[in-house]
Order: C-alpha cells, then structure tokens, then sequence
C-alpha cells in the first residue's frame, strides 16, 4: 500500500498491530516531553540573538552557549534530515502494511517535533535547514526494498543517537542538554521498533546499537 506523511497516513491504516501501537505509545511519550521542553526553551530563550553565558560553581547555565548554539544546530540538522529521509521511504517504498505505514509516519512526525523543539530553544540562530551532505549520503538507501529500507532506517536512528550521545557530552547548557536527552531516549526507541518490524530476536539489535558511528554533518 502507498501511503502519504500525513495524519490521512495514520486514519487510512485499518488494522494497527503490536509494533505500530508500540510505535505510536513511543511516538506520544516523546511528543508529551517535547511541549514541556520547548515551553521551557521559549521562556529562557534571550530576545536577542546573545545567549546568556552567566554561569556559576554550583550549577551549569540554563541557556545555550555559544559553542552549545553551534552543536545544537547540528542537532537540528539531523532531525530535519532524517524528516526528509522518512519522507522519501513514505512516497518511494511500495508494499507498507498497515503497521508499516504507522510507524513510518510515527518516526518521521518525531523528528519533527524534535527539530522543532530545537528551533524554539535557539530562536534566530537555528539553521531550520537539512544537511544537504548528510541527506545525499542517505538519501539512496531509503528508496528501495521495505526490508532494505527499514534496516536502513534502524541504521540511521542508531548513528543518530550516538550523535546525540556525543554531543551531550560537550554541551554546557542545561537546556539543551535535557534537550537532546530526550530526543535521544526517543530515537534509541525507534531503534527497539525498526528492529522489531524486520523480526529480528537479538537483543543486542533490539534494544539499540551503541557503538554505531555518529552522524557527520559538513551543512
């Protein structure tokens, strides 16, 4: 069956199955943290495009610094990246079942939100753009096979989140960091559902592959 990235993807599926109502409970958990955050970033996020950088001995700053400005746009980059990505497999891979097109729609409607979360915590200085390098390096493996397709998929939301997992590690403000933490937790999910859908019982897959690359991203 075809189907298209919208809400109309999700109210034509029939029949929804164990992993895409896992999908869709992951898909919810992830989108119920993210108005919270982006409430949280909107309000500490500085009417002009300075981040504060006050910082005291006891406690981290709340707002991005201007290294964590450049990390976090990388961020961004991904997720709206990996939009584009879910976009492709939605238009270009025939034969979704009805669960397929769940979590398909699932997946890519988080990175979304996720990249929106981004853009609310650093105001005029989110890049609001894919990475053009990432996404042609990507962008074939996600038109094909639904087999090929979904691996392909796991693959990119495993580097995606030792991305994130790297990037939490040189953060500074604390925002941003809790931030990225749950995208990350969100997507090492996504991991456990793409494994699922190609029927795999290894556990290791199942949960998530923590010592897949990062992502680079060069814009």
């Amino acid at each position: 069956m075809e189907i298209e990235a919208t809400h109309a993807g999700l109210a034509g599926a029939r029949r929804v199955g164990r992993r895409g109502l896992l999908a869709a409970g992951l898909g919810g958990a992830s989108a119920s943290l993210l108005p919270v955050l982006l409430g949280r970033a909107a309000a500490t996020t500085p009417d002009d495009s300075t981040p504060d950088e006050n910082t005291t001995t006891t406690a981290p700053p709340k707002r991005p610094s201007e290294a964590d400005v450049a990390l976090l746009g990388a961020a961004q980059q991904v997720e709206l990246t990996m939009v584009a990505l879910y976009d492709d497999a939605i238009a270009g891979v025939t034969g979704w079942s009805d669960e397929d097109a769940v979590v398909m729609v699932a997946f890519r409607e988080a990175h979304e939100d996720s990249a929106v979360a981004i853009s609310a915590l650093l105001g005029r200085q989110a890049p609001n753009a894919r990475s053009e390098s990432l996404y042609s390096a990507l962008a074939p493996s996600f038109v094909g096979g639904r087999d090929d397709v979904v691996a392909k998929a796991w693959e990119a939301e495993s580097a995606a989140v030792a991305t994130h997992g790297e990037l939490l590690g040189s953060l500074q403000g604390f925002n941003g960091a809790t931030l990225i933490a749950a995208i990350q937790m969100a997507e090492a999910r996504h991991c456990t559902v793409l494994a699922d859908l190609l029927g795999t019982d290894d556990t290791a897959l199942l949960l998530v592959d923590d010592e897949a690359d990062p992502l680079e991203v060069n814009g």
